[in-house]
């Protein structure tokens, strides 16, 4: 059982807002690769979502520079915080460079990986607010769905640049879509990077 206290600790309340910002944001992510049109208007969207996670972010921080006792660990706190924040950049980025590297179609691989990235975004929103609950199984089991998924996502990840790289078209095509794979891979080994310090929260309170 986990020691976490008190309940009402508004820490919770805004790790879960950043929880849920992360998923409306891949969700967003996902809208744009499998309706590839509007791209300007959906970033647009995408960006302002990374906006939210910047404020909140840094209301946990204000919060954590105002508050002598927090529920758990301050700098657990402030690193969750931050690898909520990251996952919610590294979305952006993936769509900027959809922009910038004026991608005209997406592949059924980039579609697969941006599916499997919500699929960790949608653990991270069960598994944050169960911290208020002190539900340590429930947290330990979305842990380790967000681990396999990151396998799955490491799979798809090398058969997109094995099929990149296995008849490469022109050679700039290479690199637009390496440089597009990359970012979405990154921003899946933030969902890991969540679970990671999940988990680490559930040993140091166990």
């Amino acid at each position: 059982m986990l020691n976490f206290a008190p309940r009402s600790e508004p820490f919770f309340d805004l790790l879960e807002a950043a929880a849920a910002n992360a998923l409306d944001t891949a969700r967003a992510l996902r809208d744009m690769v499998e309706d590839f049109r509007d791209l300007d208007k959906k970033f647009e969207r995408i960006r302002q979502m990374e906006h939210d996670g910047d404020r909140i972010a840094h209301q946990v921080f204000d919060r954590l520079n105002r508050t002598f006792v927090t529920p758990i660990d301050r700098e657990d706190l402030h690193a969750l915080a931050m690898d909520l924040d990251n996952i919610v950049d590294g979305i952006e980025e993936v769509a900027d460079h959809l922009l910038i590297y004026r991608i005209k179609e997406p592949t059924a691989m980039l579609i697969g990986m941006v599916r499997i990235l919500v699929r960790c975004c949608e653990e991270i929103a069960s598994a944050v607010p169960q911290m208020r609950g002190r539900h340590s199984s429930e947290i330990s089991q979305r842990v380790v769905e967000i681990n396999r998924l990151e396998n799955e996502g490491d799979q798809l990840y090398r058969a997109a640049l094995e099929k990149l790289f296995d008849a490469p078209p022109d050679p700039l095509d290479v690199i637009r879509w390496k440089e597009v794979y990359d970012v979405v891979e990154k921003a899946i080994d933030s969902a890991e990077d969540i679970a990671d310090r999940l988990h680490g929260i559930l040993i140091k309170n166990a």
